[in-house]
């Protein structure tokens, strides 16, 4: 066997990501129905996560790498998949987008997710893996980002979801926007769970911040 037919075998595996990813879609709008008042949705992407950052974390060591790939972009990915699950669920006559700039001239802002009803933002979300490297200014730069949004959209909401509080300090308790405006999934870095059950690491359910999607849409 030649060193492009055993190349072609493990590409065959990677193209099956997207196969079994439309199959969860399927699979889950005829037999899933939501609950807005349980976890599944959030322990879901926590899972997945979870399971992206092992796999990268084995590869990384087999090719003596020294640090796991970006989890951002696939944190974006997973978050976009359910919310987009959840609404069609839900029938509502509404598109998620990511990396919908929200005017399409030069320089226009671009947010991980964008939740629109034809041409009409109704909300943007801010997806982060954590704040660790932005501590100190993720707040004015959230409210400055919230502030360009308004001027061109007065009545689109901004929220922002952090997957771990683990290398930042987190939202204060006391914030009456935490679970309203800003949301951390979980209390553990997904390298450090080991064991441990999803329901017991999770923060602020991302089940609220589809809720508040869904008041946003009427």
């Amino acid at each position: 066997m030649t060193l492009l037919e055993l190349e072609k075998k493990y590409c065959r595996t990677l193209k099956k990501q997207y196969s079994q990813l439309t199959k969860l879609y399927s699979n889950a709008i005829e037999d899933y129905s939501f609950s807005l008042q349980k976890k599944d949705v959030t322990k879901a992407i926590i899972l997945r996560m979870k399971t992206y950052y092992e796999t990268h974390e084995d590869i990384m060591k087999f090719l003596n790498k020294r640090n796991v790939a970006p989890g951002a972009d696939f944190f974006v990915e997973t978050v976009t998949f359910y919310l987009k699950l959840f609404l069609e669920k839900r029938k509502k006559n509404i598109e998620v987008h990511s990396e919908r700039k929200v005017r399409p001239e030069m320089g226009a802002m671009k947010p991980d997710i964008s939740i629109w009803k034809g041409d009409e933002l109704i909300a943007i979300i801010e997806c982060k893996t954590n704040l660790g490297w932005n501590r100190k200014g993720w707040e004015r730069d959230f409210n400055k980002r919230e502030s360009r949004l308004k001027r061109i959209f007065p009545k689109a909401n901004a929220f922002l979801l952090v997957l771990t509080s683990i290398n930042w300090p987190g939202f204060d308790d006391s914030d009456e926007r935490v679970g309203k405006k800003f949301f951390t999934l979980s209390s553990e870095g997904m390298r450090r769970m080991e064991n441990k059950p999803i329901e017991s690491v999770i923060e602020n359910p991302v089940e609220k911040l589809f809720s508040r999607i869904l008041k946003c849409s009427r």
